[in-house]
């Protein structure tokens, strides 16, 4: 096992799936099939299926235990409560 790559891909993967879990509702469904494409290509380009098979699920786990202790009681903002503060604000 390959674990330094398990580590990197892991990574990459938690970190987008809490990017899905954060962004508005109305991009969650391009940034869902981001992921997915992502994945394909992960899969199909290397030979470390076991790796990424594994990295994947611990991504999904600290995906789960962030919308657990983080996501459902701080849901994302809408478009419309989102106010972008400039030189003059």
């Amino acid at each position: 096992m390959n674990w330094g790559y398990i580590f990197i891909v892991g990574l990459v993967f938690s970190t987008l799936l809490i990017f899905s879990q954060r962004v508005i509702p109305r991009r969650r469904r391009t940034m869902r099939i981001f992921i997915v494409v992502l994945g394909i290509i992960l899969v199909l380009g290397t030979p470390l299926l076991g790796e990424n098979i594994l990295a994947f699920l611990i991504a999904l786990i600290i995906s789960f235990l962030f919308w657990l202790l983080i996501g459902r009681y701080n849901p994302p903002p809408e478009d419309d409560s989102i106010k972008v503060l400039g030189l003059d604000d």
